[in-house]
């Protein structure tokens, strides 16, 4: 009994963090059910009538068109991110030579570098080669941005796998692509998975690069977004519709991937 009352106070604690948290996304999903001079009231309005509008008109607007270019983009990006960073990771942790600090520092340090000190270059560069307003674009941008993550976490997930079994694999005549794909990644899974919903919700949100590097026909949710605000005012009942089904998607695959995420986030934890 005393163990249970002993127990209450953090499970309180957690439910009234945890609802803190919660509470803007839930107001912005009641947003969007309001008229817009509800949603703008002051002081802020509950019993009002509600209304579907807003939900409707982003599912049947250009929505779907913002948010398949925001999953092209993303997966795009993800999968080459993984492709060209995983071998990296693979190599700094189990056969790093001299210079890998080095490289590692240099990788972490791209994403140290603010957007805005290197779009000029970029764009000048994007628009000599056709790649402003293009999905293409896009990709090769965010792929550049998250392969530093990949191959700083990963080599962190890697570390975790016991060289010797490596070791092992190569003694028994193993290569390493064999070693890589039938021994190490499914190992590291765990990480692979929170690796990825990492780079999910970091590409997700994205918006210096889109903003500047497209224009209606690659432009992702956040421009889509952003495109809410002009200068004869804002539509909050909309924009808070609009949010809801933009975030929708990220929280339907971390609630997917909940067991692995957590076991990948204890394991960094431990170490």
């Amino acid at each position: 009994m005393r163990s249970s009352r002993r127990q209450i106070g953090p499970a309180a604690l957690t439910f009234l963090v945890a609802g803190a948290m919660c509470f803007p996304i839930l107001w912005t999903f009641f947003t969007g059910f309001k008229n817009e001079p509800d949603a703008i009231a002051m002081p802020p309005t509950v019993f009002v009538p509600l209304t579907l509008e807003h939900y409707e008109g982003a599912l049947t607007g250009n929505y779907p068109h913002y948010l398949a270019n925001t999953l092209i983009a993303v997966v795009g990006s993800i999968l080459a991110a993984f492709a060209l960073g995983l071998p990296a990771a693979y190599k700094l942790a189990f056969f790093p030579g001299r210079k890998a600090n080095d490289i590692l520092f240099f990788a972490l340090s791209t994403r140290f570098m603010p957007g805005v000190a290197v779009i000029v270059p970029i764009f000048l560069l994007y628009a000599k080669t056709g790649l402003i307003d293009s999905l293409t674009g896009l990709v090769i941008m965010y792929t550049t941005l998250n392969i530093p993550i990949v191959i700083w976490l990963m080599r962190s997930f890697f570390k975790d796998i016991p060289y010797e079994l490596v070791e092992a694999a190569l003694m028994e005549g193993a290569g390493h692509r064999a070693i890589f794909f039938e021994l190490v990644l499914p190992l590291a899974k765990a990480g692979l998975a929170t690796t990825t919903f990492l780079l999910l919700i970091l590409t997700w949100n994205e918006f210096f690069f889109a903003v500047n590097l497209s224009g209606h026909g690659a432009a992702t949710l956040p421009v889509y977004m952003a495109s809410f605000f002009t200068s004869e005012g804002q539509s909050w009942a909309r924009m808070s519709a609009a949010a809801i089904l933009a975030v929708l998607p990220v929280l339907a695959v971390g609630w997917i991937a909940s067991r692995a995420l957590i076991k990948g986030t204890l394991s960094g934890a431990v170490k």
